[in-house]
């Protein structure tokens, strides 16, 4: 809380939080009081979307903050707009700033979404429910499931349906969803932000709009995920979402197709929308069951015949084996330093004996291919399998999926090497 001295000089000139003031030749929103820190410094939001501490000399109102939420009207929807249904998760696409509490907060209701979207809400009559509030970070498979049994539940009362989620893995929930709701007869898209709304820079209301736009003005049917192309507020691209990927941590293009082609492209200047996909003629099949009891083993120089026995101890049904190169892992015993090799392979062939063990590549782009090399031929010999050109997100969440449909580790296996809804591609685009 601020000093009783601040809060006598607010007091005085009518500010409150929320207000636009100016500061010692600061100009920002003022923030409410983190517990910690300087009780006589006042918290200005910057232009930036950044909090700084400032004196509290020669303190000016600029702009009293906006009607509060208790005084917004309701949302009227229009017989002439299409309808859109946004499901939220979490994550940054979901929150605003909140200047009672001091940072951003979830924003759920379609009041919310209005307020947050106005662009939006002028093309599009937004409707909205919630089911889940997390960071993706801690998203669980379940959490997958419960996300297709909704979109499978309300695909026929919209125009279009969003899923708001978070950046972090929304790769993993695009390849879930992928293959737990197949030929998907309504266009669906998931769309993140990494930044919020209450900075400058935030890529959140373009990618919810654009996503919209693409769904509404195209017969797309099926699985997309819309964010920007580049760092410019120009286009949004639409990815497969079996196939896109988080390439940076923090810019707003940071999401790519991996040996992949974008499904199209928005040019949110003009309008412009370009088309790449197909419309699927097969039936619509959902089939949400999952095996989670899967794990992960990223290859390295370095790495000891003791971390395999731990795996193997595990007693894992299936196990993702991020390797080199082609597919590649320490299996050649040749001199005094390499004589662990042996061990490794022998290792690995008792846990293949047991699970279903597939190998990926740290290169992401191309594709497995173990017949080139000897080790690659020795690693096959062990019992293990190639994932083609699939990611090792894709990889592991498509094992997990061909797990929980399958009766033993010969079907699991069948499942994993088929090419159900795009997750495996006959020929890798490299695309830079």
């Amino acid at each position: 809380m601020y000093s009783e001295k601040i809060l006598d000089k607010l007091d005085e000139k009518d500010i409150e939080t929320g207000d636009r003031i100016k500061a010692s030749g600061r100009e920002g929103v003022l923030m409410p009081k983190p517990e910690s820190g300087d009780p006589d410094t006042l918290i200005l939001k910057d232009d930036s979307g950044y909090n700084i501490g400032v004196d509290p000399e020669d303190i000016e109102l600029i702009e009293k903050k906006a009607s509060t939420e208790n005084e917004r009207d309701e949302v009227q929807h229009s017989e002439d707009k299409p309808d859109i249904m946004v499901l939220h998760t979490g994550g940054t696409i979901a929150s605003r700033v909140s200047y009672e509490k001091g940072g951003v907060e979830p924003a759920f209701d379609p009041e919310d979404l209005v307020e947050m979207y106005p662009e939006l809400a002028e093309e599009v009559n937004i409707h909205s429910d919630v089911i889940a509030q997390m960071l993706s970070e801690d998203m669980e498979p379940e959490h997958w499931k419960k996300i297709a049994e909704k979109i499978d539940e309300v695909k026929d009362e919209y125009d279009g349906i969003i899923i708001g989620h978070g950046t972090d893995t929304m790769s993993y929930t695009g390849a879930a969803l992928s293959l737990m709701l197949q030929n998907l007869d309504t266009g669906v898209m998931l769309v993140g932000s990494q930044r919020s709304s209450d900075r400058p820079s935030s890529d959140a209301a373009m990618n919810m709009y654009c996503a919209s736009k693409f769904l509404t003005e195209t017969d797309f049917t099926g699985l997309g995920v819309c964010m920007h192309e580049d760092s410019s507020d120009t286009r949004c691209n639409i990815l497969p979402p079996q196939k896109v990927r988080k390439m940076h941590t923090s810019r707003r293009d940071a999401f790519s197709a991996i040996n992949a082609e974008p499904l199209g492209h928005i040019n949110y200047e003009t309008g412009e929308i370009e088309e790449n996909f197909e419309a699927s003629d097969e039936e619509y099949e959902k089939n949400t069951e999952l095996d989670g009891n899967v794990g992960w083993l990223r290859i390295r120089p370095g790495m000891r015949p003791e971390e395999l026995e731990f795996i193997e101890e595990q007693d894992y049904d299936g196990v993702i084996v991020e390797g080199t190169g082609l597919g590649h892992m320490p299996v050649n015993a040749f001199d005094d330093e390499t004589q662990h090799h042996a061990e490794i392979l022998e290792k690995l062939q008792e846990i293949a004996d047991d699970a279903v063990v597939v190998m990926t590549s740290q290169c992401l782009n191309g594709r497995v291919d173990m017949d080139v090399y000897s080790a690659g031929l020795k690693i096959q010999e062990a019992g293990v399998v190639g994932a083609e050109d699939m990611h090792p997100e894709l990889a592991y969440v498509k094992l997990m999926w061909s797990l929980g449909q399958a009766s033993d580790m010969e079907e699991a296996e069948e499942f994993f090497l088929e090419n159900l809804n795009g997750e495996l591609s006959e020929r890798s685009v490299y695309r830079g």
